[in-house]
């Protein structure tokens, strides 16, 4: 019996390390998983949402950006655009005319463009294409200005573009109206709305 009873108490004492090593294991996961808890999230106040508040924030940095442009560059910005425009009206020569378009192209290319302004002064350079001293020179000039304040013809093609947007909905009844009537005539159909809807623009583009 005394092997027995030995036997017995060795079993005992092996379950009893086995469980305090499975306690310590569990208490060790349990401080790793809470130390590495990640913080609560921030939560918007109640009433608000939280894209409003993003949105206000991202409000306030523009402010902010645009608060802390100094006050005299904005000033030298707006005096300098106005005396080449003021050049370029008050143009006698082709010259003067060129060097006011070349003062303004500078500008937009210091500035990257002309910000608020730049539709009313596209749609008074492009008066400048019907001007008796819109020469070679002048025409050079004002190719360089307008890639400068209108690189990629906006304001130009702008009202072709929202012609093509309206036309789209009658074009396309048009078009399924001779696809199931006249399928014959649907192709070249096909092809007459497709210059209706973008031809408009190539114009516009081209005349810029």
């Amino acid at each position: 019996r005394a092997p027995a009873t030995s036997r017995s108490t060795s079993m005992m004492a092996a379950r009893r390390r086995i469980t305090t090593l499975l306690a310590l294991c569990a208490a060790c996961v349990g401080v790793s998983a809470t130390s590495h808890r990640p913080p609560p999230a921030r939560t918007a106040p109640h009433g608000v949402h939280p894209l409003a508040t993003t949105g206000r924030r991202a409000l306030l940095s523009s402010a902010l950006i645009w608060a802390a442009i100094p006050s005299a560059a904005r000033a030298d910005f707006t005096s300098r655009e106005d005396a080449a425009i003021e050049l370029i009206r008050s143009s006698s020569t082709s010259s003067e005319l060129a060097r006011g378009l070349n003062e303004l192209g500078s500008l937009a290319e210091e500035y990257g463009g002309l910000g608020k302004t730049t539709e009313n002064v596209v749609e008074q350079l492009r008066m400048l294409r019907q001007s008796q001293l819109f020469d070679p020179e002048v025409e050079v000039a004002y190719r360089d200005a307008m890639r400068e304040i209108d690189p990629f013809r906006v304001v130009a093609v702008k009202p072709a573009v929202q012609f093509s947007v309206f036309a789209y909905a009658p074009l396309y009844i048009v078009l399924l109206v001779v696809q199931q009537l006249l399928p014959k005539f649907f192709f070249p159909a096909y092809l007459a709305g497709a210059a209706l809807a973008f031809v408009p623009i190539i114009i516009a583009i081209s005349n810029s």
